[in-house]
């Protein structure tokens, strides 16, 4: 693999592929320099390369690892691609519609193997809430989905300045969009944006949404999305599958909890693992090296990514 940036996210990369059994780090650069030096001290014998093509070409490179801000996706995409390796970018795919769509187009052609990391998509606790919601006693009748967050780039995103940008940033592309993929997978993809409202600040200009809420139908089921920036409450992320008899909430990302009359503050549910980020990480990866070995896996593709970015731009722009 080869990791193009060298932030928050890439670097959780690097550590989470030096305990992988079929990922190896090989190369890696970021557009910043401090960042290139910071992670070459942090990570001894880390290829660091000068530029990001000398990343992405060199000949023991088979996918190329795209965590950059969004509007750099593309044109790193793009170099992956004519160089002949696979594709494993970071959400949201992009912002402009457009280029996203021309992006899957030429992706899609290339042959290349390729995939968006939304972390979802090995994480116990989502594969478990899916076996409960599609059992006919379940009876999904909603879903709710609300983040909050008392200062937006949260404490430890401070470095990523980008992300408290309109043009890029915003918690609706960073953390919406992950619940917004969860209800696209189990709804087979028929997600439908019914109406939407978004707040931003007056000042400074351009700067993120502060708060938006967005209803969408869900082949049939009704969901309701929200989020905020402000406040002295602490942040909260969950998404709360109803059913006919009991509720199941998903909660700061990893955690499962059943909601019923015998126990109406929760419980736990049984069997995840006891370190769950770092359990949907190691599966993440192992996914990963079965795409590129040609096996079944259950990675979302650029496709699906392009679906999500629909429904996300049209939330901030109603």
């Amino acid at each position: 693999m080869a990791v193009i940036g060298l932030g928050v996210v890439g670097r959780r990369m690097l550590e989470q592929a030096a305990s992988s059994a079929g990922i190896q780090v090989v190369s890696a650069w970021d557009a910043a320099a401090p960042a290139r030096a910071a992670a070459a001290a942090d990570f001894p014998g880390l290829p660091v390369a000068s530029s990001a093509a000398g990343a992405i070409e060199r000949l023991d490179v088979d996918v190329v690892y795209v965590a950059v801000p969004p509007l750099a996706h593309a044109p790193l995409v793009r170099a992956a691609v004519a160089a002949r390796k696979a594709v494993f970018c970071e959400k949201p795919l992009g912002v402009d519609l457009a280029e996203s769509e021309a992006l899957v187009a030429e992706v899609e052609a290339s042959g290349l193997a390729q995939a968006i990391n939304f972390p979802f998509a090995s994480s116990d606790a989502v594969d478990a809430l899916a076996r409960r919601i599609a059992e006919p006693g379940f009876g999904l009748r909603g879903i709710e989905v609300r983040v909050r967050f008392a200062e937006w780039p949260r404490a430890w995103q401070a470095g990523a300045t980008w992300l408290s940008r309109a043009d890029q940033g915003g918690f609706t592309r960073e953390v919406l969009s992950h619940f917004v993929w969860l209800a696209h997978r189990l709804s087979g993809g028929a997600v439908a944006l019914r109406g939407a409202a978004v707040a931003h600040p007056a000042q400074p200009a351009g700067a993120a949404e502060t708060a938006v809420a967005a209803a969408l139908d869900c082949a049939g089921v009704p969901a309701t999305v929200s989020g905020t920036v402000g406040g002295a409450a602490p942040d909260r992320v969950e998404a709360r599958f109803v059913g006919a008899h009991a509720e199941l909430v998903l909660a700061d990302w990893y955690r499962l909890e059943v909601v019923d009359a015998d126990a109406p503050q929760g419980r736990p549910w049984p069997g995840l693992p006891a370190d769950p980020r770092t359990a949907s990480y190691q599966r993440q990866l192992a996914q990963l090296h079965a795409m590129l070995s040609g096996e079944p896996h259950s990675l979302p593709g650029l496709a699906d990514a392009l679906a999500v970015q629909r429904r996300i731009e049209a939330m901030l722009t109603p």
